[in-house]
Formats: structure tokens, sequence, C-alpha cells
């Protein structure tokens, strides 16, 4: 009975946050100078044509009674249609979010691989040669902004080298998987910026987990440290370890605005920027909604491996 509250009670903090991000998005379209009439009819047209038009896109409506609607809409799984194009919300952001996912997913199981490792081989002896260089090197690659790095890896890698493409264009019709060399740039720019910054947090995890009177009593006891990194060192760190990875979700889809746009890549961030200028609300909440859904499903499943975490602990 307990779980099920837990569960409802989750559920409840979720919608709620869900609904909050919605409402901030929409507000701060509201406040944006112009609408998506005045974009669509561009600044030479009437005041009559803009007047008709805002009229059968509804936008005279109050702001209120529209975000209520599509709300309403979000309910039933109706996103809406786009006013710009009139496609439905999930056709215009159907084959981006597929392509940010590919470029997220990819971007995360390099940090995850980066960070678990680096971060552990520089925690687990603080103050080691090891752990100096991986700060250090880490300490650079974070105070390089995602551009410079993008900009570092084009010069160098893609004009330079040739080895990769400048521009990650996906071909109609097809996915990113089908010419995976258009990736590679985009991810290494993620995971340079991501994979410093969760570095240093896991080093900071592994290091408080290797202070620990149990860790500490294992290798006095003489077990290898292979053995005391694997049964006493790694289950302490599992949980905040989950945690600093679920932080890398909103990283990986606010990074990916940038990167996209750099890169010329189809997806989610750089198709936000154009809604945005476009002042089309019923896209931008969509996408909004999607990538707040993203970051709440991250962290609940962080917090799931934190609840499981104090049973595997007494187990050794």
């Amino acid at each position: 009975m307990r779980l099920a509250w837990a569960a409802v009670r989750r559920l409840a903090v979720a919608a709620l946050t869900l609904t909050a991000v919605s409402a901030l998005l929409f507000a701060a379209v509201e406040l944006l100078p112009g609408d998506v009439a005045t974009h669509i009819l561009g600044p030479h047209a009437t005041p009559e044509r803009v007047a008709t038009l805002r009229a059968q896109l509804d936008l005279d409506s109050p702001a209120p009674l529209r975000y209520g609607r599509w709300l309403a809409g979000v309910a039933t799984g109706d996103l809406g249609s786009a006013a710009v194009t009139g496609r439905a919300v999930t056709d215009v952001i159907g084959d981006r979010l597929a392509n940010t996912a590919v470029l997220a997913g990819a971007a995360f199981v390099a940090i995850a691989v980066i960070a678990i490792g680096l971060g552990t081989a520089a925690g687990r002896r603080t103050g080691s040669p090891a752990d100096s260089g991986i700060s250090t090197v880490t300490l650079v690659a974070l105070s390089t902004p995602e551009f410079v790095v993008a900009g570092l890896l084009v010069a160098g890698v893609a004009f330079g080298l040739g080895w990769f493409p400048a521009v990650s264009l996906v071909p109609v019709g097809t996915t990113p998987l089908s010419r995976p060399a258009i990736l590679v740039l985009p991810v290494a720019t993620l995971t340079i910026v991501g994979g410093a910054f969760a570095t240093r947090l896991v080093r900071a995890v592994v290091a408080g987990a290797a202070a620990r009177p149990h860790v500490e009593a294992a290798r006095l006891a003489g077990l290898p440290e292979g053995q005391v990194l694997r049964r006493h060192l790694l289950p302490t760190a599992a949980a905040p370890i989950a945690q600093v990875l679920a932080f890398m979700v909103p990283y990986l889809l606010g990074g990916a605005v940038v990167v996209e746009r750099v890169f010329s890549y189809p997806g989610l961030g750089s198709l936000l920027v154009e809604q945005v200028a476009a002042r089309d609300a019923s896209v931008v909440l969509a996408i909004g909604l999607l990538l707040a859904t993203a970051v709440t499903v991250a962290f609940a499943l962080a917090d799931a491996v934190a609840a499981a975490q104090p049973a595997r602990t007494e187990a050794w």
C-alpha cells in the first residue's frame, strides 16, 4: 500500500511539473513581440489581413482560454496543429524527435562510460598523478563552451584532416544511423563538455565513497584493490552516480540546441529555435513537454536506483 501511494504521489508531482513547464513556455511565447500571424504574413501585411488570420488561428481568444484548450487536447492525446504549415504537431516533431534521440542517446552512452571510468580512476586515489591529470584535463574541457569545441572540431577534424563531414545533414527518408559519420562530431562535442562535467561529479562521489569506513576497512584487511572497488566502493557510489547521469539528460537536451544549430543537424533543438522564431505556440509547447518528460523520467529512474541501493549495500 505504501509503495502504491508513493507511486501515485510521484505521478502527481510529475504531472504538476509538466503542467507548470508548459504554462511557463506558453507565457514566454505570449510575451514575445509579434505572433504567428504576423510571422506568416510578413511585416508588410495590412492590419485587416493580420486581423483576419488572427481570427482564423483563434489568436483573438484570451491567452488562458487558448492554453486551457491546448491542455485539454494534450489530455486526450491531441497536440494540435502547427499554425504555419497546418500539419499535425506529431508529424512535425516525429522525425526530429527520432534524430535527437539518436544524438542524445549516443552522447549519453559515451558520457556514462567516460565519466564512470575516469571519475572512478581519479576519485579512488585522491591526490594521485591520475587524479591530478584527469582533474586538469576535465577543467579545461569544462571551461570551453560547446560552440567553441564544435568550431575546433570542424576546423581540425572536418576541414584539416577530412575525416568526418562538417555538416550533419540527414538525407530525406533516412535516419542518422544510415550515415553514422555525420554523428561523430556532434556526439564528440556533447561528450567532451558533458563528459568533463560528469567526470568531475563522479570523481567527487567516488572520493567520498572511498573515505567511508567500510571501504577503508576492506583495504586495511588486505583485499585486492579490484575487489574493494567492485564489492565495496562502487556499490556505495552507485546511487549518487545514477543521479549524476540523470543530470546529464537536461544538459544533453539543452546542449543539443547549440550543437544541432552548429552542425545543421535536423533535431528537436533546431526545430525549437525555428518555431520560437515563428511564434508557433503549439509546436513549442509540444517540444517543451517532450523534453521535460524525458528529464522527469531520467530522474525517476535515478531515484529508483537510489531506493534500491540500501538493500544492495547491506548485502556486502
